[in-house]
């Protein structure tokens, strides 16, 4: 279920396509963390209706969708390992960071 009125999420955001990012936990505790490339000539991006759908495929039992658009990044080991939208890293107030123990 998509919270869009709740969440007071504009129209153009939550029903047209764009990167995205999401983190979801399987029931097992796996945690799923997804970027969508968008806005380039490989991938028109996906709606929030569409991610939700996609995180359900994956067996995300919960998820949360992050700020997408330009700020979809993904990052191993300190590269860049997806196509960012806005052709490189853009300056964020808060991401999300997954370290080894």
């Amino acid at each position: 279920h998509v919270r869009v009125a709740e969440e007071k999420i504009a129209a153009d955001i939550a029903k047209g396509r764009a990167p995205r990012t999401a983190l979801g936990i399987k029931k097992d505790g796996t945690l799923l963390l997804v970027v969508v490339d968008g806005r380039n000539n490989n991938s028109a991006g996906l709606t929030l209706a569409e991610l939700a759908t996609y995180m359900l495929r994956l067996g995300a039992r919960e998820a949360v969708n992050f700020d997408g658009g330009g700020s979809s990044v993904i990052a191993i080991n300190g590269l860049v390992v997806n196509k960012p939208s806005d052709g490189m890293e853009r300056p964020v107030s808060i991401g999300l960071g997954l370290f080894p123990k």
